[in-house]
C-alpha cells in the first residue's frame, strides 16, 4: 500500500475503555482508597506472566492484556494487539454493547444480566488519523461488517512503527473519536472507574445501571 494517512499528536485525558468483568470485586475493593486499586493490578501482574511484556514494566494488568493477548478487531489481529479507547464514555458504551450483543447472539445465550468494567486512561502520542473526510481515501476502512481493509492497514502501519490509529466510532450516532493504540507506551494512568450492569435482552445489550457497593448499615 503506497497511500498512508497523515499523523496527528493528541492527548486524551481521560479516554475510556470498557471490558468484561466476570468476577467484579466491588465488595472486596470498596473499603480501599481508590489510588490503591492500580497497585492491586500490579500485584496480579507479578504472578501472571501473560501480562508482562519484554522491556516494559508489568503495569496494570488491564493495560497489558490487549497487547499480550491480541484478538481480532477493526485494527487488531491475532498477532497485533491494540488498546482500544474512546474520547467519551458514551462512545465506549456504544461500541462495547454492540460487540457484546454479537457475542451473545453467536453463543445463543438466553437473556441475562452481566457486568462490565469502565476504565479511564491517559492516551498521549502521535497517531495516524482516519477521522472525518480522511477515511474516504481508504475504502472499506470503516466497513461496519468487515475488518479486512482496516486490519491490512493496521498491520502495515504497525510494521512501520506506528503508535496507533485515530478513527471515528462506527457505532456511535455522532461518530465519537476512538483510538487503537499499538503500544502500551502511549497509555498511562489506566485505572478503574466503575462497574456497569448490562442486560442482554435476546436482541440487544442495554446498560441498566452503575453497580456500587451498598453502604454499611449502622450497628
Amino acid at each position: 500500500m503506497t497511500k498512508r494517512p497523515g499523523q496527528r499528536s493528541v492527548c486524551w485525558d481521560p479516554a475510556y475503555r470498557i471490558i468484561a468483568a466476570r468476577y467484579p470485586a466491588v465488595d472486596i475493593w470498596a473499603g480501599l482508597a481508590r489510588d490503591l486499586w492500580g497497585r492491586l493490578d500490579q500485584v496480579e501482574a507479578l504472578t501472571n506472566p501473560r501480562l508482562a511484556l519484554p522491556g516494559q514494566d508489568a503495569g496494570p494488568a488491564t493495560l497489558q492484556w490487549p497487547f499480550s493477548n491480541p484478538r481480532p478487531g477493526r485494527f487488531s489481529t491475532d498477532t497485533l494487539g491494540a488498546f482500544y479507547a474512546a474520547l467519551s464514555e458514551s462512545t465506549a458504551i456504544a461500541e462495547t454493547t454492540h460487540h457484546q450483543a454479537i457475542r451473545c447472539r453467536e453463543d445463543r445465550l438466553e437473556p441475562h444480566a452481566f457486568d462490565m468494567r469502565v476504565l479511564a486512561a491517559t492516551i498521549k502520542g502521535r497517531f495516524h488519523d482516519l477521522r472525518g473526510a480522511k477515511a474516504g481515501a481508504f475504502p472499506g476502512i470503516l466497513d461496519p461488517g468487515s475488518h479486512a481493509a482496516s486490519q491490512a492497514l493496521a498491520l502495515e502501519l504497525s510494521s512501520l512503527g506506528s503508535q496507533g490509529i485515530l478513527f471515528p466510532s462506527v457505532r456511535d450516532a455522532v461518530h465519537g473519536p476512538c483510538v487503537a493504540a499499538f503500544t502500551p507506551e502511549v497509555v498511562t494512568a489506566c485505572h478503574h472507574l466503575r462497574y456497569l450492569t448490562c442486560q442482554w435482552t435476546g436482541a440487544t445489550v442495554q446498560v441498566l445501571f452503575e453497580k456500587r457497593p451498598y453502604p454499611a448499615q449502622p450497628g
